[in-house]
């Protein structure tokens, strides 16, 4: 079925270029099944359901099949996938190196000239949001949401001890000393980093609290002198306040075998008074029956080079495969996922902010405090991306790893940082040769 067949297909409907669609009349269409990969989420195949349903009322031929994994299993099975005979027609990707890798491989379809099709995503998406999936002006990628990180906190244990959110880093250290005099027993800020991750959006902020964006893109991006590269000495300044924060008592014994759930339990159970989580986490607290928390930013660095005005904010989305066989009904399947009406049932069902924000004023029920992260959100002064997917993939894997030996004390900040510049240059050494 070809673009022209999509475009000047007979019987397609008004109402269905009005959700956001382009419909192909079931005589001339072939049975379609999709097959897309996304992480495993609580009230994502929910959502997925509904709206494959809400799809195949304008694409009759097309069914969508949901297959879900584990954060961590997802990233090595979608790797291996990829490159495998029978991949995955749309697949949940975050934005950054791994995206953009993904596309100059040859394993993402370029997906510009779909997208320009009546109802296709670049009608739908601004020219900012695109970006977050382009590599070289061309998309490969369409972004359905952002996500982002938090300190959330029960504002009753805060009230009930005249806590108050801290305006500086200092203070959040004082604040974890402040509970753990309250009672010993109680972890003011569990970690759950089984899966490395969780402290790497710690260091991720660090990194940017102290050194600030414009100090680190040189190095992220492998492109400053080879004597320059990771040695601002800032980046281990920046691992001595993950020691600051273990120090002050802020975290629970063996953290590196914790997993986040766990944390997460701890939070919504009221054990601990204070998660540091992502903007998904509200939907999951809020399933929890615990609404009892408000939300502050990681705040500034004493000394450091941002003023806290900023966050890190990661675009996700979908891409599809170079090697499908369905590539319009793939495009127009992540686009109906940008239509402003799944975009609405995206904020409503998975509490997350949609990239096409068209009908974000027709949400009913919304909590105070996704309301207060939207705001928040809409008013940052920058923003960066996570560096477990931003860098390079093994520079990436090099702070993931050195994370569990800083946590460890296996590691010292100093010693981190050797770490990761070698690993950097042999990276930047192969890139060049390339």
């Amino acid at each position: 079925m070809s673009v022209h067949a999509i475009r000047g297909a007979a019987g397609v409907a008004l109402g269905a270029l009005a959700a956001g669609a382009f419909m192909v009349s079931a005589a001339q269409a072939e049975n379609v099944t999709l097959k897309m990969w996304a992480l495993t989420n609580a009230n994502y195949p929910g959502y997925i359901a509904e709206r494959a349903a809400a799809f195949k009322e304008l694409y009759p031929n097309v069914d969508v099949v949901l297959e879900s994994t584990p954060n961590e299993a997802y990233k090595t099975a979608i790797q291996v996938a990829l490159v495998g005979s029978e991949p995955p027609d749309v697949f949940f990707n975050w934005s950054g190196e791994d995206a953009a890798r993904l596309a100059r491989e040859g394993l993402a379809l370029d997906i510009t000239e779909l997208g320009e099709m009546e109802g296709g995503f670049r009608h739908s998406l601004s020219e900012a949001w695109q970006s977050s999936f382009m590599l070289d002006g061309r998309n490969f990628g369409v972004p359905t949401n952002a996500v982002t990180k938090y300190f959330y906190y029960n504002t009753t244990f805060f009230a009930e001890h005249g806590l108050s959110e801290p305006a500086t880093f200092g203070e959040l250290l004082g604040l974890c000393r402040t509970i753990r005099e309250i009672d010993p027993a109680i972890v003011p800020m569990p970690l759950g980093n089984s899966e490395r991750w969780k402290l790497n959006h710690f260091i991720t902020l660090l990194d940017e609290r102290v050194i600030g964006m414009e100090n680190t893109a040189a190095d992220y991006a492998l492109t400053a002198p080879d004597d320059e590269l990771f040695t601002n000495p800032g980046y281990a300044a920046a691992w001595g306040k993950v020691l600051e924060l273990q120090d002050a008592g802020c975290f629970q014994d063996a953290p590196n075998a914790t997993s986040p759930e766990a944390t997460r339990a701890m939070f919504s159970s009221g054990i601990a008074p204070i998660i540091f989580c992502g903007s998904w986490c509200a939907g999951i607290f809020d399933d929890d029956g615990f609404r009892d928390y408000a939300l502050f930013r990681f705040p500034p660095v004493e000394g450091g080079a941002s003023d806290g005005d900023s966050n890190m904010v990661i675009p996700e989305g979908v891409q599809i495969s170079a090697k499908t066989k369905h590539p319009e009904e793939a495009v127009a399947w992540a686009s109906f996922l940008v239509s402003g009406e799944s975009s609405l049932e995206r904020a409503k069902v998975m509490k997350q902010l949609p990239s096409n924000a068209e009908r974000i004023a027709d949400l009913e029920g919304a909590t105070e405090q996704f309301k207060w992260i939207a705001t928040d959100m809409a008013s940052l002064g920058g923003s960066f991306n996570v560096l477990d997917v931003l860098l390079e993939a093994s520079v990436a894997n090099a702070y993931l790893d050195i994370g569990v030996e800083i946590l460890n004390g296996t590691k010292t900040p100093d010693e981190a940082v050797a770490a990761i510049r070698e690993v950097a240059l042999e990276a930047k050494k192969k890139m060049n040769a390339n």
